[in-house]
């Protein structure tokens, strides 16, 4: 019996990767549009903002045409001798425009933020599949001598078959995102101011006199002072009072300059007090005379709440 063998042509089919994926084309897009967000949000901004200007502008005008009674003044009243006098503390009134006591409040845009992330998404693909087969036929042979037993030969034909697939495929990815944030804030807070606050109280004031030699203390040097003390009407104080001051001198010494003993912090005719300061000159090493350069010797004198500072050089 003869043998035949065949073969199958292989098949092919390919599918070419157009091109590569790229998003560039689409992130250009993106920058475009956020660009053309910005330029909308800032004129959004600016016109907002001449509208705030505008109702703080109102705002003011009627605050302006507003009229309220105030407290102008707050006056308190000492007496002669520097106490609070509670009967003659008062409070004065007035009308004055609102304005001046509010303000008119005028909004901004503090802060306006814009954030933008961009993302885009592409995919290019192609798939490539082969396939072959291969198949034979089969043939036997027998010979022989004899009825029962002979020789003979026997063959026999196989068949394959196989295929292959390629992929090839391109991805890229991208998305987007965008974030605003914005702060409207006033601009000045609104506040009433205090009023102001007036004393009627007696005045003082330190007349500075001449320097004093005493030759019974080498080495010092004196100065004559009187504290002029006035009465709540400007009038001076009565003489022979004895007033409750403070006194404070820096740079010397000071004692009341009385008349006599019993005297000493006592008004005089014209309502002032006597005072005398004296400083000890100085003797530098190695020289035998003091130093007699003036010096600035600062005094401060206080009644009640009413003080008075001077500057003596001397």
């Amino acid at each position: 019996m003869a043998t035949s063998i065949f073969t199958a042509p292989p098949q092919s089919i390919t599918l070419d990767l157009a091109g590569s994926a790229d998003v560039n084309d689409a992130t250009k897009k993106a920058g475009l549009s956020f660009g053309k967000l910005i330029e909308t949000t800032g004129l959004a901004v600016a016109d907002s903002q001449r509208q705030l200007n505008d109702v703080g502008a109102a705002s003011t005008s009627a605050l302006a045409a507003q009229l309220v009674d105030v407290i102008a003044a707050q006056v308190n009243a000492f007496d002669d001798d520097g106490n609070l006098d509670a009967t003659g503390t008062k409070t004065l009134t007035q009308k004055l425009p609102l304005v001046n006591f509010i303000d008119p409040v005028f909004y901004e845009w503090a802060q306006v933020r814009l954030q933008g992330m961009f993302f885009a998404s592409e995919f290019e693909g192609s798939t490539e599949s082969s396939s072959s087969a291969v198949g034979a036929s089969a043939s036997t042979s027998n010979t022989g001598i004899g009825f029962l037993l002979g020789a003979g030969s026997n063959r026999f034909s196989f068949g394959a078959r196989g295929s292959a697939s390629d992929a090839d495929t391109s991805v890229e990815q991208s998305f987007g995102h965008i974030r605003a944030s914005a702060l409207l804030q006033p601009k000045t807070d609104i506040g009433v101011p205090k009023p102001r606050q007036l004393i009627d109280a007696p005045s003082l004031a330190v007349q500075v006199g001449p320097d004093v030699d005493d030759a019974t203390e080498p080495g010092t040097r004196r100065k004559k002072l009187a504290i002029l003390c006035n009465k709540r009407d400007g009038s001076p104080q009565d003489a022979d009072k004895l007033l409750p001051l403070s006194i404070e001198v820096a740079g010397a010494l000071w004692a009341f300059d009385p008349l006599a003993p019993a005297d000493a912090g006592k008004t005089v005719a014209g309502g002032s007090v006597p005072l005398m300061i004296k400083r000890v000159l100085p003797v530098p090493a190695g020289a035998e005379l003091p130093d007699t350069t003036p010096v600035d010797v600062t005094v401060t004198v206080r009644l009640g709440v009413v003080s008075s500072t001077t500057v003596v050089r001397f």
